[in-house]
């Protein structure tokens, strides 16, 4: 695809075998009393440096307070006919997306992008920065709206996002945090180029309206990662890019619009 359009990331159709090798051990995850899988927790790593000028001294706490919203989402299938099935093959499951998720509420409901979620056929493990897995299932996919929705049953100590619905205004500091070459908890920090683009985002069947522009690193497996403002609150959800050091966020309000429709209010 030509630089400038706007691209999904972390949409993986197979995972490369460097990739499986740093998301387990050897021995594989552990086992806890209350039979939930866990493996090597994942830290807050802040690799990109903020833009110069940015006004946002304190995104390191800002990020590690709000970090528990945060996980990485993993969707298979374990569905005949989606398994590789040639010589060599046989595999119990088969990966179709690792990327990142934004625990919505208290019920257990993540909120991912569509491109992510993929399908309702498919089921969805849910990796929170301590490690510990989750079993969930995909039960919603609007790709008219880049979302979709995993559903995971609630756990001791889940945090969950609270969203803004009026978008952030021009030059306001934001961060992201994401899985990018599926390691979990990276940061990005930068700041809103626009509060609401007045073109509409789209690729393949997916797409998008009102999306926020920002200026950040941005790159494949931050889709479904959480946009953060400096108070904390959610002001959308990462979907895409335009170019590598700018993203495009679906707003809040959809995200809530979209949760709402699922939940029959």
């Amino acid at each position: 695809m030509t630089r400038g359009a706007p691209r999904p990331i972390g949409l993986f159709l197979a995972l490369a075998s460097l990739a499986l090798a740093a998301l387990a051990c050897c021995a594989g995850p552990a086992i806890q009393p209350d039979g939930t899988e866990v493996e090597a927790p994942a830290t807050l790593a802040f690799p990109y440096p903020p833009p110069k000028g940015l006004d946002f001294p304190d995104y390191r706490q800002v990020a590690e307070r709000d970090a528990g919203i945060y996980v990485r989402v993993r969707v298979y299938s374990d569905r005949p006919e989606d398994l590789d099935t040639s010589p060599g093959g046989g595999t119990a499951s088969a990966n179709l997306s690792y990327a990142s998720g934004i625990i919505a509420d208290a019920q257990g409901d993540v909120v991912t992008a569509a491109h992510v979620a993929n399908s309702t056929r498919y089921k969805a493990e849910v990796i929170a920065l301590d490690g510990r897995r989750y079993q969930g299932r995909v039960v919603a996919v609007e790709r008219a709206h880049e979302l979709g929705l995993v559903r995971i049953h609630p756990f001791p100590g889940m945090e969950h996002a609270r969203f803004a619905l009026d978008p952030p205004p021009e030059g306001a500091p934001v961060l992201a945090i994401g899985t990018p070459a599926h390691h979990g908890g990276i940061v990005s920090v930068g700041f809103v180029l626009r509060p609401s683009l007045d073109v509409r985002v789209h690729y393949a069947d997916y797409g998008y309206d009102d999306a926020i522009a920002v200026g950040m690193r941005i790159v494949s497996g931050n889709s479904g990662g959480p946009l953060i403002a400096r108070d904390g609150r959610v002001v959308g959800m990462i979907a895409s890019n335009y170019s590598a050091e700018i993203g495009l966020a679906v707003p809040a309000r959809a995200i809530v619009a979209f949760l709402d429709a699922q939940r029959g209010e």
